[in-house]
């Protein structure tokens, strides 16, 4: 346990680090945060801090920055604080009032808001959408043999893509085929659409017309499973690595490319590091992914169907900002998710306890 002077010394070490990107000494200190003891004493407290193990010295003349274990220090410090502001984030909301979007385009555009109020990258592993259910299909007929098929879950828009069918078939054709499917298999789970979907039906089931359409269903499902990553602001981190270390900028700008670029692993690595904790997980430089020993994660889980969401940074990120913007984002898009399914008439399933705000997780918002 630091003593209370320790603490506050580094906190402002890196709270000026990350603000400065530039060493940090004693006078410094002393100069911009105004603290009440001589230079001598915080030269005191750094010389314990360093051999703590919290700050460390870049070269034998130059002031202190913090290590690893500083940076995990700051972090914790703030999530005890329990009250991360937003007010600046309150016009976001609007960004979010669509009644039923594409699921594909909501991620991105999620992530893009990460990257763009945080300046770093922001990612969204998108929901596990084989667990949602079924909203409706819907059947457009754009010509005698073409027709739009987009699938919509609880959630909003799965996919959407064309049949080419081998023979004409008229309008009414094409909405009873519609009635059929969606009368059959409204209500099931993706996964189960999936496998229910060429086996035996009602009458008209095995038409040919169906048949097209529903080995369209399957193929577009079968892209659709899995869970998803979408990443936006990526280049934002090159600014930040080329500000701070212009050396070593390309080769960690490089590792993250790599880290990123493999979407399964990605995925996995950072689910299995959450080990099932809900709110705000940080991992300070300790992510087991190759490629990014030297950034820093700040990641939330959302709801429903498991999704998370997050920003990646260098170390010296400004982590409030950080904290605050992944909390607040997680909340919008959770509400708006569930808004989504409470729309349909399955709303039901979502209780009471899926109604509450997760306040009793750390950085969560009611």
């Amino acid at each position: 346990m630091l003593p209370e002077r320790h603490r506050l010394v580094l906190k402002e070490i890196v709270d000026r680090y990350v603000k400065r990107h530039e060493p940090v000494s004693s006078r410094m200190l002393i100069e911009d945060y105004g603290l009440h003891v001589s230079s001598a004493t915080v030269r005191n407290d750094m010389n314990a801090l360093e051999a703590s193990g919290y700050i460390e010295k870049p070269y034998s003349s130059s002031g202190r920055i913090p290590t690893k274990k500083g940076y995990r220090f700051f972090v914790d410090w703030l999530l005890d604080l329990s009250q991360l502001t937003r007010p600046e984030y309150l016009g976001l909301v609007e960004f979010y009032e669509v009644y039923c979007r594409e699921i594909t385009d909501m991620m991105r555009q999620t992530a893009f808001l990460l990257g763009n109020i945080t300046g770093y990258a922001g990612f969204v592993v998108s929901p596990r959408l084989e667990e949602s259910q079924l909203e409706r299909v819907v059947l457009t007929r754009i010509g005698p043999r073409l027709v739009m098929l987009a699938i919509i879950s609880d959630v909003g828009i799965v996919e959407h893509s064309l049949i080419h069918l081998q023979q004409d078939s008229p309008a009414g054709k094409i909405e009873r085929m519609m009635r059929l499917i969606n009368d059959n298999l409204y209500g099931m789970s993706l996964r189960e659409v999936r496998s229910l979907a060429l086996h035996e039906g009602p009458k008209g089931w095995h038409e040919r017309p169906m048949r097209e359409a529903l080995f369209v269903l399957r193929d577009l499902l079968e892209q659709r499973m899995g869970q998803h990553l979408y990443v936006e602001g990526i280049l934002n981190v090159a600014k930040n690595l080329q500000a701070a270390d212009s050396e070593n900028a390309m080769k960690q700008f490089s590792s993250l490319i790599h880290a990123v670029q493999d979407e399964n692993t990605f995925i996995e690595t950072i689910t299995n590091r959450r080990a099932d904790k809900e709110g705000l997980v940080i991992a300070v430089g300790d992510c087991p992914l190759p490629g990014l020993e030297d950034y820093s994660l700040v990641t939330s889980d959302y709801r429903p169907y498991s999704g998370l969401l997050g920003v990646i940074a260098p170390l010296w990120m400004d982590y409030g900002k950080a904290l605050s913007t992944t909390s607040y984002i997680a909340n919008r898009l959770e509400a708006l998710l569930i808004a989504a399914c409470r729309r349909g008439s399955k709303g039901d399933q979502y209780d009471e306890r899926q109604e509450k705000s997760r306040t009793g997780s750390q950085g969560k918002d009611p």
